[in-house]
């Protein structure tokens, strides 16, 4: 009993000791914050609250005017934090020192130490003084700065507002988004000593949008280049004009100029003035325009009157007595292009998208926009207006030829109706289907003038009933088709009603095991593995349609229609683990048929066999492969295949592709991109046809990181169209700017990303 009473007696006295520590430490917080409060409890200064005492000490600093607080509600504070704070009655002042920092409506103002003064609201801000706002950053030795507006001067300061640098004797913040610097330079380097700067007697820097200088010096080094009375520099468009010189054997040499007027606030203009030895001059323009409620959009205008030379360069004059018997003057030819693309996004439910392309010739895309060519070879003219529903989708959309030279088919208009998948009631049956008017017309190329027409109503109706047995997913299906057509081929069958019938069913399961390996095997890091084996079969019938295709004109594939009568097989297999708490997929495979039954038309039995690879053991390696197997002839179709290595460090990278046809090349594409040191970078392409023996294009670029800017010599060499020569200098702060001379390799992407569940 002793015992127990000794020890409840000692958990009293630590209960009461601790009581006592408590209420000390209460005490000494209470007369601290009535110390503070007899000191700062004036109009416009309010003391910290206990849980800003935790780790340094803060203050909140107001705007006190009476009127002020009469008439509205307080302005919001700029509160301070600092790692001391003192006060002065005599001179109404409050110190701050060490890691001062002051906020107020998004401006952060940080300093070793700060001197606020109640009765003016200023404050004089003391070493490495910064002034951070979401545009830009100001910094110096000292700033005197007005607490409410959090603006102020500052001596010897130096500003950042992406992408330049500056120094001044004297900047001050004149505005929320203003700052005025005196006899300073402005720069996009950001050495002590810059390449190349822009000194001025003053600036005024508006961040995120322009700076304006005055009596403006370019210096390059210590060396004046040029003077100019005033500059104005937008901080969110592009430089005012660029530059870029080459020759090709086919243009000869060529300077392609660009300048960007600063004329709307809506829209940005980009004027194109060219020169090519052999081809004479070529301008044009694009605005790229938005309109408030009313979308975006795109013009692109190019024009040339192109001269065909008869000799090699256009100086080379002869006297007219010595001009050979054959000599031909030169030939002028008018070649262009239009282009314009708007968007209107009416509403989260309507959108409108407007396309026009016209062009003056087959090969005028080829001839100077090659890489748009690529791109499109021949871009259409439509007008598109869709609208989603609740329970589905309506578009509205007009085609029509602008080039007589193109055969397309016209759709002047096509109203279609898509209703998704979508449950009948309670029942487990599916509905979908989707309705199409079009009213057509197919023009051949110039210079004849044939045209077919015809109206044309189509109507696909699909039901379906999806079960689940066990661990297979079956999803049979029934589907009729009607079309109607005003014309056909035969006029005695006009105004008819074709049928096609259609049934089938799709049938598959998912296999998966989970093997608990940790560590890494083969270099690669496995956190578990996971095989996921997805195999399917799809049955497909189509009766024979009421109307043989033979007897329609051919618009789209809906007039193509015809009996078919196959079985599909596919197999796929999946190599999954975890990576950094995410899925990442090692390989993935799959390989696929069709099966033609006696009644499909054509030849039977199996197809081709396609197959289909992707591998990515690591980050820095990836390797894709696609291949189809003729199973009648017994030979590959086709085969293709990439891979790419990329180093950590990011010192090197090397791509190899093959494309093989067996109708047609076989080539084989290489791309060493090296980092010779951190100045010069070497990019080496390489596209070789193995069948014939022919090198038949390869491209060399040379580049040198001049700090501030980029110095690209590139050379590239394609066979039948010449050699080509550019020197390229672009500013790092608009890597936009710059002509994409270059060939690249065109990297595949992943077609396969994760959808499977977490494991």
């Amino acid at each position: 009993m002793k015992f127990k009473l000794s020890r409840i007696r000692r958990v009293a006295g630590y209960l009461l000791a601790l009581g006592i520590s408590w209420s000390v430490w209460q005490g000494l917080v209470f007369a601290q914050e009535t110390l503070l409060n007899a000191v700062l409890e004036q109009p416009g200064v309010a003391g910290p609250s206990p849980e800003e005492q935790q780790g340094a000490s803060s203050v909140v600093v107001q705007n006190s005017s009476p009127s002020a607080q009469d008439s509205q509600p307080a302005a919001m504070p700029a509160e301070i934090t600092a790692d001391r704070f003192e006060f002065s009655q005599d001179t109404n002042k409050v110190y701050a020192y060490g890691n001062v920092i002051a906020m107020r409506k998004g401006t952060t103002l940080k300093c070793d130490k700060l001197e606020y003064s109640r009765d003016d609201k200023k404050a004089l801000a003391e070493g490495n003084v910064m002034l951070i706002s979401e545009n830009g950053t100001i910094a110096g030795d000292k700033m005197l700065v007005d607490m409410e507006t959090m603006r102020g001067e500052l001596d010897l300061a130096k500003i950042y507002s992406y992408p330049f640098y500056g120094k001044g004797r004297k900047m001050a913040k004149i505005g929320d988004n203003q700052i005025r610097m005196e006899r300073g330079y402005l720069t996009t380097c950001d050495h002590d000593q810059p390449h190349f700067r822009f000194a001025s007697k003053y600036y005024d820097v508006y961040p995120g949008e322009k700076f304006v200088a005055r009596h403006v010096r370019v210096y390059v080094g210590n060396v004046p280049l040029l003077y100019v009375p005033k500059f104005t520099q937008p901080l969110n468009r592009k430089p005012w004009i660029t530059y870029t010189p080459g020759y090709n054997k086919k243009w000869g040499a060529f300077l392609l100029t660009q300048v960007r007027p600063q004329l709307f606030k809506n829209a940005s203009v980009v004027l194109h003035l060219d020169y090519r030895e052999k081809k004479e001059f070529a301008s044009g323009f694009d605005i790229n325009y938005t309109l408030p409620n009313y979308g975006n959009g795109i013009v692109r205008t190019y024009y040339m009157n192109e001269s065909t030379l008869n000799r090699k360069h256009y100086l080379t004059f002869k006297a007219r007595e010595d001009r050979p018997s054959d000599y031909k003057k030169p030939t002028y030819k008018e070649r262009f292009k239009v282009e314009w693309r708007h968007k209107w996004k009416i509403d989260d439910k309507t959108n409108t998208i407007l396309q026009y392309h016209k062009l003056s010739d087959a090969t005028f895309l080829k001839d100077y926009f090659e890489r748009q060519r690529d791109r499109d070879s021949s871009p259409a003219t439509y007008f598109l207006f869709t609208r989603n529903l609740n329970r589905g989708t309506f578009s509205f959309r007009v085609d029509d030829r602008v080039n007589r030279f193109e055969s397309i088919v016209e759709r002047l208009p096509e109203l279609n109706l898509d209703l998704p998948n979508a449950k009948i009631g309670n029942s487990q049956v599916y509905f979908k289907s989707n309705s199409t008017y079009s009213n057509l017309s197919k023009k051949d190329a110039a210079p004849t003038e044939i045209r077919k027409e015809t109206q044309r109503f189509d109507i696909d109706n699909e039901l379906s009933r999806p079960f689940k047995l066990s661990i297979i997913e079956l999803r049979p299906f029934v589907g009729v088709r009607e079309t109607y057509y005003s014309k056909t081929k035969n006029s005695s069958q006009y105004n008819v009603i074709r049928g096609l019938f259609r049934t089938g069913s799709d049938l598959s399961t998912k296999f998966f095991r989970v093997f608990d390996m940790e560590g890494k095997y083969l270099g690669m890091e496995i956190n578990k593995l996971r095989h996921i084996v997805t195999p399917s079969v799809t049955y497909r019938y189509t009766h024979d349609p009421t109307l043989p295709s033979s007897s329609l004109d051919q618009f789209d594939g809906i007039d193509s229609l015809s009996r078919g009568h196959t079985v599909g097989f596919s197999y796929e297999n999946k190599l999954q683990t975890k990576r950094q708490g995410k899925t990442w997929e090692l390989m993935r495979s799959t390989i696929s048929t069709n099966f033609a039954l006696k009644e499909n038309p054509g030849r039977g039995g199996f197809q081709d066999i396609l197959a289909d690879i992707e591998l990515a053991p690591q980050d820095w390696i990836k390797f894709f492969f696609d291949s189809s197997f003729d199973t009648q002839r017994e030979r590959i179709k086709t085969a293709n295949f990439d891979l790419y290595f990329n180093d950590h460090s990011k010192r090197w990278y090397f791509d190899l592709g093959k494309r093989f046809n067996a109708d047609g090349d076989d080539q084989i594409t290489t791309e060493l991109g090296y980092k010779i040191n951190h100045k010069w970078t070497l990019t080496a392409y390489n596209r070789q046809d193995i069948k014939h023996g022919i090198l038949k294009e390869q491209n060399y670029k040379l580049t040198r990181d001049m700090h501030e800017w980029d110095m690209e010599i590139n050379f590239s060499e394609t066979r039948g169209r010449g050699d080509e020569i550019l020197i390229i200098f672009r500013l790092k702060a608009f890597p936009e700017i710059g002509i994409d001379a270059g060939t690249g390799f065109n990297r595949r992407k992943r077609g396969s990303t994760v959808s499977e569940q977490s494991f």
